[in-house]
């Protein structure tokens, strides 16, 4: 548990650093030497604050997801797909909206001792579901922000934030292989609910599965439009907002009606 809480510690410290580097380059516009110092230095804080993470997230009967740990997976696997993105793009500036909150996240964990264990194979699914979760909401993050970029490209009006992002090209790009790598994910999670919970479609489950299945329809056939008749710019952000805006839906539309209509 020392190990894990100093592997912690360093890791947002080195998330924090990162953070600066890219903050210094957009105020700046420094050379491409700082892209791979935070790259550098994202790999490292990434890889500290997994290990950190596993000492705490896998414990002897299954599965420990309380609130800490959850928030500190999320941001660990935007973190993680960023990086993915950085191997063909240059996407690097982008961890100034991610590095900071995994700062943040990393050390929660250490402050929750509480343990909410689930069975490995409930547990699983609701693993394969946050990382679905987490990965679209970057999708999403990424869409906003392409958005408002193309919005301003087109009036002429970029901040020096806007402009420090990648070009548009390379945003779009960003945001479709987000999508793709989300819809994989999301795609396992409704397979495993299926195979690991015992009736889906309950009564205190069908509006979770009902908006999961329509934002994954949502999900496909964007990405059909976009493959098979190019779908892109405004069109792609609005599609993978709107998508994300359902699935949260199916966790928090659930939320409510378990707690106001009584199921």
């Amino acid at each position: 548990m020392l190990i894990s809480g100093f592997s912690a510690l360093f890791a947002s410290l080195l998330y924090l650093y990162a953070s600066s580097l890219i903050w210094r380059k957009i105020q700046s516009r420094a050379s491409v030497d700082v892209r791979i110092k935070v790259i550098q230095l994202a790999v490292v804080a990434t890889v500290l604050h997994a290990y950190a993470l596993s000492s705490m997230l896998w414990v002897d009967h299954g599965i420990n997801l309380n609130i800490g740990i959850v928030l500190s997976l999320i941001a660990v696997l935007g973190s993680a797909i960023l990086l993915i993105t950085n191997i063909n793009k240059s996407t690097e500036t982008l961890g100034i909206f991610i590095y900071p909150l995994a700062a943040l996240t990393t050390l929660i964990p250490l402050t929750i001792h509480g343990e909410t264990p689930l069975s490995f194979e409930l547990g699983s699914h609701v693993l394969i579901s946050i990382s679905a979760y987490s990965i679209m909401g970057l999708a999403t993050a990424q869409a906003i922000l392409y958005a408002i970029q193309e919005r301003r490209f087109r009036t002429k009006q970029l901040s020096r934030l806007m402009q420090a992002l990648p070009p548009l090209q390379v945003m779009e790009n960003t945001l479709i292989q987000l999508v793709l790598i989300g819809f994989v994910f999301l795609s396992f999670a409704l397979l495993s609910g299926f195979f690991f919970i015992e009736d889906i479609f309950a009564q205190h489950l069908i509006h979770k599965t009902f908006f999961s299945i329509l934002s994954w329809l949502v999900y496909a056939t964007f990405l059909f439009g976009h493959f098979k008749y190019g779908w892109r710019g405004q069109k792609a952000a609005r599609y993978t907002i709107w998508a994300y805006f359902l699935l949260i839906l199916s966790y928090v539309g659930t939320k409510i009606v378990l707690r106001f209509l009584g199921f």
